[in-house]
């Protein structure tokens, strides 16, 4: 099959309520990190998985936060 054959269908990754307000509280806590003007100070990195997602933020100073749902699995 060439890739004109070939049909993708969107791929939607979430964040739970809970992982959002441990990222704002975690990112309050670190302060202010500029990164120039026009941000982009975190990464948000989903890998899916056979039992759901691992959600893990990278912030630019080298620090990162697993906010995984483990306890949904």
């Amino acid at each position: 099959m060439d890739m004109e054959e070939e049909k993708f269908e969107d791929q939607i990754f979430k964040m739970y309520g809970s992982q959002v307000k441990k990222f704002k509280e975690w990112k309050k806590d670190k302060g202010e990190i500029y990164v120039g003007a026009i941000g982009g100070a975190y990464t948000i990195c989903f890998t899916p998985t056979g039992l759901g997602d691992i959600v893990i933020v990278k912030c630019a100073d080298g620090t990162q936060i697993d906010l995984t749902e483990y306890d949904l699995w």
